[in-house]
Order: structure tokens, then C-alpha cells, then sequence
């Protein structure tokens, strides 16, 4: 369901890039000094607005962009907070925006790999790896 939502979505806006996405979408997104968080998704109203830390490497902020992005697609109602480096364990939630954020940026047919659940599941360094 996850990777689908996604691979329609990239679909809609002729790419896989979450940052163009989030503007098509008049979500804003900024780049932040976090200490621990790696980004942030956030909804006041109609404003919606995406943080993501400043000093990841660029191909992990598409990834965390991408996360952020399947919060407000697939949790619209909520604020979230994408703080990674202090637990190996994850929210239903997180997990799901984390399939998300796999499908939209490599593709369905990857993403349905048992592994990439599995990855899904744990620090977005792992994520990051298979880019």
C-alpha cells in the first residue's frame, strides 16, 4: 500500500525527487543545523513545512525529505519528528513512512524485496546503503 501511494505519486509529478515533490506540493522545505533529529514534518493549518538536518550527506536528506514527504501523505493529521540515532526500534508510523520514502525513491520493484522490509525497519543508514 506504502510503495504504491508512492509510486503514484511519483508518477503525478513526473519524478522520484522528494524535494520537487514537496514544492509541487506546497509543502516548504528547510535545512536545519538538528543535533539529533534528522528531520521533521509539521502542519499548522494549511501550512506545511519539512525540516531536514543540514549536515547529512545530500543522498540521506532526499531519503529523509522522502520520509518526511510519507508522513504527510500517508499521516496527514500529524507532527512528526524523525529522530533516528538513538533507537534501533520504530513506530508502526515510521515504518510505514520508511516504505514510503523506499518506494518513491527507488522504485516498487526494489522496495517489495524482503530485505528492504527488513531495512525498513532500522536506521536510515541502512536505508541509505541501498540507494
Amino acid at each position: 500500500m506504502y510503495i504504491e501511494m508512492a509510486e503514484r505519486l511519483a508518477r503525478e509529478h513526473h519524478t522520484r525527487n522528494p524535494i520537487e515533490i514537496a514544492k509541487n506540493m506546497d509543502i516548504e522545505v528547510i535545512y536545519l543545523p538538528f543535533d539529533e533529529m534528522y528531520g521533521m514534518a509539521c502542519s499548522l493549518g494549511k501550512y506545511r513545512l519539512t525540516g531536514v538536518n543540514s549536515g547529512l550527506e545530500e543522498p540521506v536528506q532526499r531519503l529523509v525529505m522522502a520520509h518526511e514527504l510519507g508522513h504527510f501523505v500517508l499521516h496527514p493529521e500529524g507532527n512528526f519528528f524523525f529522530v533516528l540515532n538513538q533507537t534501533m526500534f520504530y513506530s508502526k508510523l515510521e515504518y510505514q513512512a520508511n516504505m514510503f520514502a523506499i518506494g518513491l525513491c527507488i522504485g516498487e520493484e526494489v522496495a517489495r524485496y524482503d530485505f528492504v522490509k527488513e531495512i525498513a525497519s532500522g536506521k536510515i543508514e541502512k536505508i541509505a546503503e541501498i540507494l
